[in-house]
C-alpha cells in the first residue's frame, strides 16, 4: 500500500471513529441512573452514594437494581407507572438478566416493587416479606436515605443467594415453635387429666353379666335385623384429555403504602 493509500485508510478510520462518538454519547444519556429522586427526600451526596452502591451491584450480578422517587403519581397507578417505567428504562438492556425497581410516591405515601426475569425467581415472597418488613417502617419515619440502603443490601443478599443455587424460602423459627408446642400440649394434657379423673367411680369387678345392668332399665319388646354398611362402588365419568395452561411472564410486584 503506498503512502496515498495509508493517508486514505488512517482518514477513513478516523471519520467513522468521529460518527460512532456521538452514538455512544447518546446511548450512555439515554441509560437513567439508577436512583432517580424526583420526590426530592435525598441530599445530593445520598443520591451519589446510592448511585454508586446501585451501579456495583447491578454491574456484579447482571440485574438492574433501581430506585425512583416521584413527588405524586398525579392519579396514575403506582403499579402501572412502576411496571412501565422499569420495561422502558430496564429491561431491554442487554447486559440485564432481570430488574428490581423500588417506586415511591411520595404525597400518596405509596410504594411499589417491581421484579422481572431473573430477579422475579431470586426475589420470593419470603424475600419481599423481609424487604418490605424492613424498608415500610424507615420510610414511615422519613428515613428514606436508611430505607434505600437496606433495600440495595437486601435485594444484594438474596440475589447473590438465588445466582448460587440457593433461593430464600424464609427460616422458620424451629426453637421457638418447639417451645410453644410443648407448653400448649402440657395445659391441654392437664384439662383432658383432670377431666377424666373427675368422672372416676370406685367400682368393684362383678361375677355375673346381668349384675352390669340396672335393673327394670332393659326390656326387650322386638327383635329385627338391621344392615348396619353397603358398599357402593362408582365408576368415574369420562373426562375431556384437552387442557388449557395459561403461562405469563416472569414479572411480578409488591406494594402498598407507608
Amino acid at each position: 500500500m503506498n503512502n496515498i493509500g495509508k493517508k486514505l485508510f488512517c482518514l477513513t478510520v478516523a471519520l467513522m471513529l468521529v460518527l460512532a462518538l456521538p452514538l455512544s454519547v447518546k446511548a450512555l444519556d439515554t441509560m437513567p441512573s439508577p436512583c432517580e429522586d424526583y420526590g426530592r427526600v435525598l441530599t445530593v451526596s445520598e443520591e451519589d452514594a446510592l448511585n454508586d452502591s446501585l451501579k456495583e451491584i447491578s454491574r456484579r450480578l447482571s440485574i438492574n437494581v433501581a430506585i425512583r422517587t416521584e413527588m405524586s403519581l398525579d392519579g396514575y397507578d403506582i403499579e402501572d407507572m412502576a411496571r412501565g417505567y422499569a420495561d422502558i428504562n430496564y429491561a431491554q438492556l442487554d447486559a440485564s438478566s432481570g430488574v428490581v425497581f423500588l417506586y415511591v410516591a411520595i404525597e400518596e405515601r405509596e410504594w411499589y416493587i417491581y421484579t422481572e426475569g431473573d430477579a422475579y425467581e431470586y426475589l420470593t415472597d419470603e424475600a419481599l416479606d423481609d424487604i418490605e418488613d424492613a424498608i415500610v417502617p424507615l420510610m414511615s419515619a422519613g428515613n428514606y436515605y436508611d430505607a434505600f440502603v437496606t433495600y440495595a443490601e437486601l435485594c444484594d443478599k438474596y440475589l447473590t443467594m438465588g445466582q448460587q443455587g440457593n433461593i430464600y424460602r424464609g427460616s422458620f423459627p424451629w426453637m421457638e415453635n418447639l417451645v410453644i408446642s410443648m407448653i400448649v400440649g402440657l395445659i391441654v394434657a392437664l384439662i383432658t387429666v383432670s377431666i377424666m379423673r373427675s368422672k372416676l367411680k370406685t367400682v368393684r369387678p362383678r361375677r355375673e353379666a346381668h349384675e352390669y345392668t340396672r335393673p327394670g332399665s332393659m326390656h326387650v319388646t322386638q327383635s329385627r335385623d338391621l344392615f348396619l354398611y353397603r358398599t357402593i362402588h362408582r365408576r368415574p365419568r369420562p373426562k375431556d384429555s384437552s387442557s388449557s395452561h395459561s403461562g405469563g411472564s416472569r414479572s411480578g410486584g409488591r406494594g402498598g403504602r407507608f
